[in-house]
């Protein structure tokens, strides 16, 4: 494959955003769409094409590079537009483009209402500019090109939040986002600033040079271990938590399920929010320098995967318990990579793209068919009237709860298995000879019992038992005659297509990395294989000392048993035990525990309260009433009233419009201007 036609990744999505641009309104959702799908297609194509050639080298290729133009050359900066694809990068163009263009294919089916018609070019404009500034984040060979990416994805973030935006809450929840993530973009760049500073003269922006330099002199940055190069990763890290929602900054991707389903499918599961954990693994060899930053990272990730679990237990919109589920599993991710587990976090990303995008995607054909009901109390049995959207998300379901031979399974076991294996140095947030890769372990497996169970819940509520929104077969003939709508019916096959390609990919992912227990040859490990030239400069830092098999299969098995208990107790509860629903769901836990979940343990009030309320009060009664009404408005007003004094109070009898007057001036100014040469000469 010649270089070159790496930037066809990129342009193709972005030739997609002009043209529908240009035809505007004029562009029907059919056009739209198509240009759109079509794009996005056609960088899938040469995405995948580019890791064919990585993969069918076997090593003799280790990336591919192409540089378009210099940027910036200052003093010793240099930045070039240049795209690279090396295992890492390539995987993800192939997960970005791939399920990119399943989810825009699906959207030309789901954006039918008539009321958006007019407005569906903007929507795919919008996805096509997301797609491409994402590549840019993945692609780009540079902090700088990965910044335009990293801000380009959180701008489109908030358009197709806030896609509604007569919508007040819906643009409410466009702003949260974009604010939350702005939060975190200036960690971002005081850690590239910061990381530049200490280079010196061997300051550099493009990732090849920088991890060069820091192998052959990691003094630069204190050394491993060191003061600054800890700060410079949690400062990076702190873009990390904005970008893939993670604590404190996860609050604004529940709300953003405001947005159509497509968005939060695209951008909220399977693309945009694993930025961070791209960033970190793309700079594993500067993060493995901070034991103290690498335990921070899996700390965040196992408090926030079991933080956001707990809320999904009690969620009833159907869309929000997958939005807390996105989260918690974002923090799975965490907790790998903050363990050193490079590459399995990597495969938890690639397996919760297929199989959270499919859910997104289940959940919008449920919503649609039922007429923008989200409530699951609302729903039921919806296995009878819609088989392919029900079976897919089944597939889905077995998936993230990590049932034996779906992708989920393989990718978490894998976290959970090393998480417990770490050395306790690499991650030494509380020292050394602290146990926290045990304490982890145990929280990781305490979440994979929580995740069975609201999945199942949700699974359970949503296609089984009897149908409780109000219609049944025998309304059908009566709809439009003042019955309501018609009972829930099987989207159309724009929709359900993509839902099929994504359970397949749900159920044979794991394959890409089969584990070392089972007989599987050449496929065993593969994708460890494939990424290990990426992060070889981390391998005298990490060490997983029980890392075999004898300690993975009983760690395996104690998940299992929990997660097949924390399925059947939904079952029971839900299918079983006749009552009602919210009577099953308290009987659980007290009171304040199930009260305190359904309200998000009030999370929101309490920022509320110590933070933007705070600010409020004092921009209004400090800034506007003090700073800006009193020393600004002041000043200027001061500046007039002393200017207009002087004019009404002398001003006024010199310049009063008689000729006598300017004369009798200029006499006298001539006078003294003779009377200073005589005196002068």
């Amino acid at each position: 494959m010649n270089p070159a036609l790496l930037s066809l990744v990129p342009l193709f999505p972005l030739l997609g955003v002009i043209v529908i641009a240009l035809l505007n309104r004029r562009a029907s959702r059919l056009v739209a769409g198509g240009i759109a799908t079509a794009m996005v297609g056609l960088s899938a194509l040469v995405s995948f094409w580019t890791l064919w050639t990585l993969v069918s080298s076997h090593g003799q290729t280790p990336m591919l590079y192409t540089r378009l133009y210099q940027w910036i050359s200052v003093g010793h900066l240099h930045v070039d537009i240049a795209f690279l694809a090396d295992p890492l990068s390539a995987v993800m163009m192939c997960v970005v483009t791939g399920v990119g263009a399943l989810i825009h294919l699906y959207s030309i089916g789901y954006m039918d209402d008539p009321a958006d018609a007019d407005s569906t070019w903007r929507f795919f404009a919008y996805m096509n500019l997301f797609v491409f500034a994402m590549l840019l984040l993945v692609m780009g060979d540079n902090f700088l090109l990965m910044f335009v990416g990293w801000e380009g994805v959180g701008l489109c973030s908030y358009l197709l939040i806030g896609f509604w935006y007569t919508n007040t809450d819906f643009a409410k929840a466009g702003k949260k986002a974009f604010i939350a993530n702005r939060v975190g973009d200036f960690s971002f760049l005081l850690g590239v600033f910061m990381l530049f500073w200490a280079l010196g003269d061997q300051a550099t922006l493009t990732f090849a040079q920088l991890q060069d330099t820091l192998v052959a002199q990691p003094q630069l940055v204190g050394g491993s271990g060191g003061t600054l190069v800890t700060a410079i990763a949690l400062l990076l890290f702190g873009g990390a938590t904005g970008k893939s929602a993670q604590i404190p900054l996860f609050v604004w991707l529940p709300d953003a399920m405001a947005g159509p389903t497509p968005v939060s499918a695209l951008i909220h599961a399977a693309t945009m929010v694993t930025s961070g954990i791209y960033m970190i693994c793309r700079l594993n060899f500067l993060f493995v320098m901070s034991p103290v930053a690498m335990g921070v990272i899996a700390t965040i990730g196992a408090l926030t995967a079991f933080f956001a679990a707990t809320v999904a237990l009690t969620q009833t919109d159907i869309k929000k318990v997958l939005a807390y589920s996105t989260v918690s599993q974002l923090g799975y991710m965490f907790l790998g990579v903050g363990v050193g587990a490079f590459t399995a976090g990597t495969f938890h990303l690639i397996t919760h793209a297929f199989f959270k995008a499919l859910l997104f995607l289940g959940a919008g054909a449920v919503i649609h068919s039922l007429h923008h009901q989200q409530d699951m109390r609302h729903m039921g049995g919806l296995l009878k009237y819609m088989k392919i959207t029900g079976v897919t998300m089944i597939v889905a379901w077995l998936a993230i709860i990590g049932f034996p031979g779906f992708s989920g399974f393989f990718s978490k076991d894998e976290i959970l298995w090393l998480t417990f294996s770490a050395n306790p140095a690499q991650i030494a947030l509380f020292g050394p000879e602290f146990p926290l890769p045990k304490i982890l372990w145990i929280i990781g497996a305490v979440t994979a019992v929580l995740t069975a169970f609201y999945m199942s819940r949700l699974i359970f509520l949503t296609f089984f038992g009897d149908y409780r929104g109000g219609h049944s077969d025998a309304d059908a003939a009566a709809d439009g005659h003042g019955h309501g709508h018609a009972p829930p019916h099987e989207v159309s096959p724009l929709m359900w297509v993509p839902l099929a390609a994504l359970a397949l990919l749900a159920m044979g992912g794991g394959l890409i990395n089969l584990p070392h227990w089972l007989p599987s040859g050449e496929m065993s490990g593969g994708l460890h294989h494939f990424l290990a030239p990426v992060f070889a400069n981390s391998a005298p830092y990490l060490s997983f000392d029980g890392a075999d098999e004898s300690l993975e299969m009983p760690i395996m098995g104690i998940t299992l048993v929990m997660v097949f208990i924390a399925v059947m107790v939904p079952w029971f509860l839900y299918l079983k035990k006749p009552g009602d629903l919210d009577e099953t769901r308290r009987e659980l836990v007290p009171d304040l525990l199930y009260r305190g979940s359904l309200n998000k343990w009030w999370i929101d009030e309490l920022y509320q309260a110590a933070i933007i309320g705070p600010i409020l009060v004092g921009s209004r009664h400090f800034l506007w009433a003090i700073v800006d009404a009193q020393l600004i408005d002041g000043a200027v007003n001061g500046v007039a009233s002393a200017m207009s004094g002087l004019s009404s109070g002398y001003s006024r009898f010199i310049q009063d419009g008689r000729v006598q007057t300017y004369a009798l001036v200029l006499a006298a100014g001539a006078a003294v201007l003779v009377f200073a040469f005589a005196v002068g000469g």
